[in-house]
């Protein structure tokens, strides 16, 4: 199984010292049955008193800390090792279908046997259900096609419609211009994929995390230079979590490296927090993602 170094370095400045601050990180790679997490370091400059660890509600890992020495710049870098596998290979013709898997998910919450799906199947404030997002699906059989193949259908439908383009949208866009322009960033096509899926009955969860990419043939890898990703994963009963990329229309390899797993966007953004007498400021962020062994 692949192993990755990752290293994930947010600088905030400040053109005059800030009084304090507070922040509360997702930056730890969670461990699943596709990955484990086999060491992380967090360095934090200037030096915090304590930095306290908990676990979410969505079993994501959190760290928390706050400064109270006046400071004109933050520094946060994490380091990551993984062990990644290629994840669950399902054969199509084993799954069950869409409306089927609508059935035993819904029942499943019902008996109390998991429950904590409910709450992946519903509209938030960054994945409202739009008639539009939902009709993405139009023309795809829920009754007799197995549903990793429906997913595989409309992730291809969805390419043919939507192309990348990060010049389009802000991490503020509403989905409803996203589906306008046809165009937008990683986030924006797991938001929109997340609104179709939860309105046909799914549970479906927002994913962050890393993708290891390659460079041109002949040409360096460069450092610093990588991003966070994000796509989605649908509960399929019996099966569990399934990881699909909306933005590379592929189910996860072993190059996605997952950090968090949220309702959307917002419950798990990588940092976030308040300064106390901040005024404008300036937000860099570095991810460098290498094989083991570069």
């Amino acid at each position: 199984m692949p192993r990755y170094h990752i290293t994930h370095t947010t600088t905030w400045e400040h053109p005059a010292p800030v009084a304090a601050a507070w922040q509360m990180l997702r930056l730890q790679p969670r461990d699943d049955a596709a990955q484990r997490c086999l060491a992380w370091d967090l360095r934090v400059t200037p030096v915090p008193a304590r930095i306290a660890t908990r676990h979410d509600s969505f079993g994501n890992r959190a760290h928390i800390f706050s400064l109270s020495e006046p400071h004109s710049r933050l520094v946060i870098q994490s380091s990551s090792e993984v062990m990644r596998s290629s994840g669950i290979a399902p054969g199509f013709d084993l799954t069950p279908p869409l409306a089927e898997t609508v059935r035993r998910t819904a029942a499943a919450i019902r008996s109390g046997a998991a429950y904590e799906l409910e709450q992946y199947r519903h509209p938030t404030p960054l994945v409202p259900f739009l008639p539009e997002a939902a009709a993405l699906a139009a023309g795809l059989d829920p009754e007799n096609t197995p549903v990793l193949s429906w997913l595989v259908a409309l992730g291809d439908k969805f390419a043919r419609d939507y192309k990348f383009d990060p010049a389009v949208t802000t991490i503020s866009t509403p989905l409803a211009r996203v589906l306008r322009a046809r165009r937008g960033v990683c986030q924006d096509f797991a938001h929109l994929f997340l609104s179709c899926l939860r309105q046909h009955g799914l549970a479906a969860a927002y994913i962050s995390g890393y993708l290891l990419t390659t460079p041109p043939p002949g040409s360096p890898r460069l450092l610093g230079v990588d991003a966070m990703h994000a796509w989605i994963s649908i509960n399929i009963p019996d099966l569990g979590w399934v990881d699909y990329d909306p933005t590379n229309h592929v189910f996860a390899a072993d190059t996605h490296i997952t950090v968090a797993r949220g309702r959307d966007y917002a419950d798990i953004t990588p940092t976030r927090g308040v300064f106390s007498g901040a005024g404008a400021h300036a937000l860099a962020v570095e991810v460098t993602v290498l094989p083991a062994g570069e």
